[in-house]
Order: C-alpha cells, then structure tokens, then sequence
C-alpha cells in the first residue's frame, strides 16, 4: 500500500530552512530511487563526531525555548510536562534510570544493534537524540508502531504493547503524536543516508538492511503527512548542518521528497484541447480550450512573445488585448502537477479587420475636461468618450492633483458619469469628497457587460467637507465590454472625484508591463512553478557583458525583491528565490512576476508561491 500526499506536503507549512544555494540541485526533477541515490550522494560522508561530543551537542540542537532539554519521551508542547531536565547537570550519570525524570541519556531512535553499533551510525546525531533514561530504556531495541492496549504508558502518553497497525503484531513502542513526524523524517534520512551501506546491518521486524518493511514505510508516511514539519526540526536541521555534521536531512527541508521516493509517482496531466479563438470585438480576442485533465494544478500559457501567464485550474479561457488587424498570433496551453508539464496546445490566427476599437485601461485625471457646466450626453477626454448625465464642471471643486476635478450635480435624479468600454475589469478606484451635502449621503457604482443593464454593485456612504477619500473596487469581470457608473442620484451635494483608475483583470496584469524581448536575454520556465519554499530562475546572457538586473514584484505591481543586481558574460545562469522580500521577511501565497531585464529591455514571468 502506498500512498500521496503530494497536495498537502507542498502547502504544508510558512517556516523556511536556511538551505544553500544549490545544496539540492542534483535531485531536481528526479523520483523514486534515483531521487532517493541523488540525496544520498549529498548528505553521505558528514562529519563523524564523537560520542561524548553529542551532550555539548544537545545544548544547541535540542534546546527548548526555557533553555531545558528538549526529549520528546517527556515533553508535551502546549502542555506542562511532568518534568524537564537541565544540560550536564540531568545527563546520564552511569547509575539511576529505575523511574522516569532522574536523568537524560544518548537515545538511538534506530536502535544501534540494528546496524552493529558500528560508525558512522553510532554517533549520527540525526537519530541520536535526547531521551528520558528509564523511558529509552523501557523503548529498548522495539520497533516504533501503533499501540491500542499499552501494557505501560509513560508521564507524556508514549505507549509500548503489541502492535496494531496491520502487518507486525510484535511489541512496539509507540511516542506521541506531536512527535511522529519528526521520528519518521529521522527514519527516512537513515534509509537515505546509509543508502546501499547497509550490507551487514543484521537488521529488525521494521527494517531490511536500511530500508523500511513495507507496513513501516505505510505507517512512517501516514505520520509524516499527520504531523509536519516543525520550526523545532528546522531549527535542529540548521544547526547540525552549520556546526556538527555539516548535511542536512532532506525530509525536513523537503517534505515531498518523501512521496517523491515511496508514494505512487504522479501521472502528467492530459493537455487541454479544442484551442481556439472567438468572441473578437474591438482590439481583442477570447482564446478558449477545453480542459481534459481531472489531476493538473493550473495552467501555463504562453504568448507568442515569451511571456508566460500562469492560470488557475479552474480556467477555460483568457481574453488577450490590443491586437492589430491583419496580423498573425500564435499561442500555446498546457496543463502541470508535480509531475511536470502536459504538451502544449498550439493556436495560431490572424486578427481580422473591422472589429471596431476601445480604450485600453487607463489613469483619468480629468486635466483636459472643458466647461464650467453640466453636460447631457458625451464628454470627450483624454482617457476616450465618457457618457454623462449632469455631470462634468471641472472648476467646482478643489481638485486632488492637477488643476481640474471632475463634479457629479446634485438633486438631479439619475446624475451620473459613465467610463468608455474596457475588455476585463480588475478593479476601480479614484478619489472623492462631497461639497455641500448631507452626512447621510451615499453614491452608487455600478457595472454593465456588452451593453446589458447597468448593476449596483456597491452603495458608498462619504463625509461632508473638503476632504479627498480614497475608494477602490475590486470588479475581476473577464468579460469582452465592460462599463463603470458613477451615480450621485437625487443627493444634498455635488460629488467631486479625481484621478479615476481602471485596471484590468488581474489574470492579464502582466499585460500592464511594457514588455520587450532583447535579443541579448533568455529566461527560462521557472522551476519548479508554483513553488514551496523556493524557485529556481534561469536565464542566459547571449552578448559579450551585460548588466543583468532580476526584480520580484506582488500582483499590484508592488517591488518585493531583487535577488540578481550585477555585470555577467555570456553563459547560462540561475538564482534561486525564497519567498521573501528585501527585509528576509517571508511572502504571502500568491501570484508574482519576475523581470529580467538588461539596457537592451525587460523579459516578464509569472510564478506562483504556495505555501
């Protein structure tokens, strides 16, 4: 029996290990036992402390918070444990251990005859942990397991009796649960560390050699996915990395590895299929697929000039803007998992003429609006052609910037401003005060699609005064036309806004950046993509010497990183970004680009964080 937990390991947790740069870069985009001999080529030969050695150890790799010794036999997190013992003075004397909180001794999770007590094994501080005495020795060389009718139980709830979880009936030692994760993330290094080293290990009911009996490999993994990685293993991961045995346990720092090596290994996705385009109206096009795959987690799209928009798994069609007449497009769609990328999907077609245009989104500050009065009908400004009623009058308020305003008169029943057509809507904003009204005044925004009736979506309450108030909303419609009104219907006061904002839909932001593609710069995909807790971006420099300048900016366009700053020849590249900003502080789930850029222009990516 196997099983996945793929999903749940990826997102299973915001803590971040200190890992080098490159530590794991020979495992990449391997499974199974090739990934498994790929990480033990990397954490094999560490350095070999001494036995005596480890109770200094212990004062930093197995600390708790209050400075006491950190032994999951004794310990109970969130609770108050029985006891707890302090360094040197509680270790293991030679004498006592006849009752539980005399003393703490070297305890061999893997136990030392089930590999002849033979180095490196023997001092391997991974396994080799802090534990009660008397609880370590009551454990003795019994396999771990599940136990529902203990025939003795420690001060903290570990259990020893038979078995019963199915495959060994034999006496087991069971801890509890908020450390199984830990012991099977323990188990799992050693099976990977002492990989093919293991011919004379006499070995036990749970273990061949340094590999895992199959009902062991089912329980372990049950309780690595039940109980995640904790900052107590990261912080212990860390420090037996930097000043004892200098590798690491890849388990802790990668939890998919352990699917990766001993769960059913995923099957790619189906590509989509039935790509095409349709619905063209003004400057763009509605480019639809049909999604054949149930196992994929988003999709990648890619534009026929490098850009790379990353889709959720929800998505059956994305709309593209400013196209010209007569000219030719080529697209292409896949679907991904962990697993990797599906093939792609092509699409070419010309954009046809006579179509009509619109406005794209746009910044109104209402700089070249004309009059003093209200006007019935058009107004042309320099965003396109608004559509009012009783609205206009740029000198009657204080403008925000600049030197004119935009009024909405009041009284007038249905009093209103209406936006040109823009293809998607992501969101709305501008700013606003009421001159001269009531405090219980309010103004409606609404929205129309393709010419249909306009909805309200929001009634907005506003302060009498002088002050400028800064609204914003959220509209995410991917729609072909889409119309904003602004409506101050039968109000005490006239309505001044500045500095209206349209943006588009947030699955076409990546289009807000002006994008060039120099002939000096290549980035690859990013990998893997989404990520947890890193990603690797690649890219290659085609001229003689070029600055090269990488940049991490959030969904709204905001700078949160620039991992890359420096002058390459020409050769290929890469740096590996880990979710954080500039501060080392680390980032929310999310959508991000990523910009190459050199003199020459930019290259634009998305990457998905999932934490």
């Amino acid at each position: 029996m196997k099983h996945i937990f793929l999903i749940y390991t990826l997102s299973l947790t915001a803590l971040w290990a200190q890992i080098p740069n490159g530590y794991y870069d020979t495992a990449s985009g391997l499974t199974g036992t090739p990934l498994q001999q790929a990480l033990h080529d990397i954490i094999d030969d560490h350095n070999v402390v001494s036995y005596g050695s480890l109770w200094t150890h212990y004062e930093t790799t197995d600390v708790k918070p209050n400075g006491k010794v950190w032994d999951m036999y004794s310990d109970i997190p969130g609770g108050t444990p029985a006891y707890e013992f302090d360094f040197v003075i509680d270790q293991d004397h030679g004498t006592g251990g006849s009752s539980e909180g005399e003393f703490f001794n070297r305890e061999h999770s893997w136990p030392k005859s089930w590999f002849n007590d033979t180095s490196p094994m023997d001092t391997d501080i991974f396994h080799v942990v802090p534990s009660d005495k008397h609880v370590n020795n009551r454990r003795g060389s019994y396999p771990y397991g599940e136990v529902s009718s203990p025939t003795w139980t420690s001060t903290n709830g570990c259990k020893l009796g038979a078995n019963s979880y199915p495959g060994y009936s034999g006496t087991v030692f069971e801890p509890i649960d908020a450390y199984k994760g830990d012991f099977a993330r323990i188990y799992f290094y050693m099976s990977t560390r002492y990989l093919n080293e293991d011919s004379s290990w006499p070995g036990s009911p749970m273990v061949d050699g340094a590999q895992l009996e199959q009902w062991a490999l089912d329980m372990l993994m049950e309780w690595h996915a039940e109980d995640p990685v904790s900052q107590k293993e990261i912080d212990r991961n860390n420090d037996i990395y930097n000043h004892v045995q200098f590798n690491r346990n890849p388990f802790v720092d990668h939890p998919n590895y352990v699917d990766l090596i001993w769960g059913d290994p995923p099957a790619l996705p189906l590509a989509p299929s039935n790509f095409h385009a349709n619905y063209m109206i003004d400057n763009s096009a509605r480019l639809i697929w049909t999604d054949n795959a149930l196992n994929e987690h988003r999709f990648y799209f890619y534009h026929s000039n490098g850009e790379i928009i990353d889709l959720p798994d929800i998505a059956t069609s994305l709309l593209v803007s400013n196209l010209t007449p007569q000219q030719t497009y080529n697209y292409s769609i896949s679907s991904y998992n962990e697993a990797g990328e599906s093939d792609r999907v092509e699409l070419t077609f010309t954009f046809p003429t006579g179509v009509g245009t619109s406005v794209d989104h746009f910044i109104e500050d209402f700089e070249s609006g004309l009059g003093s009065s209200y006007v019935d009908g058009a107004i042309l400004l320099a965003s396109g052609t608004w559509t009012s009623y009783q609205a206009g009058n740029y000198s009657l308020g204080t403008p925000y910037s600049g030197t004119k305003c935009l009024s909405i008169n009041e009284e007038k029943p249905g009093a209103h401003l209406t936006t040109p057509v823009v293809n998607t809507m992501g969101s709305m904003s501008f700013y606003y005060y009421q001159r001269n009204g009531a405090a219980t005044d309010e103004f409606l925004v609404q929205k129309s699609v393709d010419g249909g009736d306009f909805e309200t979506l929001i009634t907005q309450s506003y302060a009498v005064g002088e002050t400028y108030t800064h609204f914003s909303i959220e509209i995410n419609d991917t729609s072909n036309s889409v119309r904003m009104r602004i409506a101050n219907d039968n109000q005490a006061g006239h309505l001044i806004i500045d500095d209206l904002t349209m943006t588009p839909f947030g699955l076409n932001a990546i289009e807000e950046f002006s994008t060039h593609i120099p002939s000096v710069l290549s980035l690859n995909p990013a990998y893997p993509n989404p990520f947890n807790p890193e990603v690797t971006l690649s890219f290659q420099i085609h001229a003689t010497s070029e600055s090269i300048q990488i940049q991490i900016f959030d969904i709204q366009g905001q700078l949160v990183d620039s991992p890359v700053q420096n002058t390459y020849t020409t050769g290929a590249y890469s740096v590996k970004w880990a979710g954080t900003n500039q501060h080392g502080e680390p980032q929310p789930s999310g959508l991000y680009v990523v910009r190459l850029s050199s003199s020459q222009g930019s290259i634009f990516q998305r990457i998905t964080l999932l934490r």
